[in-house]
């Protein structure tokens, strides 16, 4: 079976890998165009799912838009059967599905129909989900709405991050998503609807999202920092500078201080910080403009101690 493989980011490149590793004829990789990077964005570098395709020989396709017909002409020319999707950050447009005969079918990190939209981890993590997984869906004309093939779940660890769990999900998806072309090249995929009753959406996070506000339960202030670590970043305000939480540690006891008070240092330089109903420790934070330092750092550069409020 000949597969266009649609991806973008680190996520995508494990199912990349599996398609090849499984036997599946990759004839062309479909990727973001390359992006200023780094200190400055003075550094181009191209996406990780176009680096993985040069290393196998694959071509690689990266158009600014997807109805862009000269793009259109060279995915025809690829003679893909079927198109595999994981992470790839572009809408696919029905010009561009009917080129792909035996469908587009996409990784999505979640348990469809829950968390249909652009950030499924995020979500069940902010959500307090105890279990998430991988859903094989094939693509319609709605966002994530599409007929399922195959689920996976998996448990949610304690204090996970979205990176670390994201991770997880890309490498149980990859096999997945392999597993079904596989079914799919025999005539054997069994697709189920998705119940709408069932739906929930997860969008982008919006900037006032990721500010972390002391009066919160530390349940929730832990899960917003997990969510976007590692990033864009929870973030608490210290005068007129953004401090952004890089690591955590547990949710803490309670605290009969007003919220946002520094309460004790642990040997390892983590603070315990007030909260609406009990504590948050505070491993490491990085000052708007600065680098990456534990929360003791920050805490004594500031000339704060035990009782300053943040």
């Amino acid at each position: 079976m000949k597969v266009v493989f649609f991806g973008t980011p680190e996520f995508s490149v494990p199912s990349l890998q599996a398609l090849i590793r499984h036997g599946l004829e990759v004839t062309a990789v479909v990727t973001r165009p390359d992006r200023p990077r780094g200190r400055g964005l003075t550094t181009i570098e191209p996406p990780p799912a176009a680096v993985e395709a040069r290393k196998h020989g694959i071509s690689i396709l990266q158009p600014d838009k997807t109805s862009d017909p000269a793009f259109l002409e060279k995915v025809r020319d690829a003679k893909p059967d079927a198109f595999a999707v994981a992470a790839y950050g572009h809408f696919l447009p029905d010009r561009l599905l009917a080129l792909a005969p035996r469908g587009a079918w996409n990784v999505h990190p979640s348990l469809l129909p829950r968390w249909r939209g652009p950030a499924p981890v995020h979500r069940a993590l902010l959500a307090g989900d105890s279990v998430t997984g991988v859903s094989i869906m094939r693509i319609t004309d709605r966002m994530d709405a599409g007929p399922v093939a195959r689920q996976e779940t998996t448990a949610i660890g304690t204090g996970e991050t979205r990176g670390e769990l994201e991770r997880r999900l890309a490498i149980l998806g990859a096999d997945m998503l392999a597993s079904v072309l596989a079914a799919l090249e025999r005539d054997s995929v069994i697709l189920v609807a998705q119940d709408e009753e069932r739906m929930t959406h997860a969008a982008m996070l919006k900037p006032g999202e990721s500010e972390l506000k002391w009066p919160e339960p530390p349940a929730v202030l832990d899960r917003l920092v997990r969510a976007l670590l590692p990033a864009p970043g929870a973030f608490f305000r210290h005068g007129a500078a953004r401090v952004k939480v890089t690591g955590i540690g547990p949710v803490g006891g309670t605290a009969e201080k007003e919220p946002g008070t520094l309460l004790e240092r642990n040997d390892a330089g983590a603070w315990r910080v007030a909260c609406g109903s009990g504590s948050l420790w505070i491993a490491s934070v990085q000052p708007e403009g600065g680098k990456s330092m534990t929360m003791d750092a920050f805490v004594s550069g500031r000339r704060l101690s035990q009782g300053s409020r943040l």
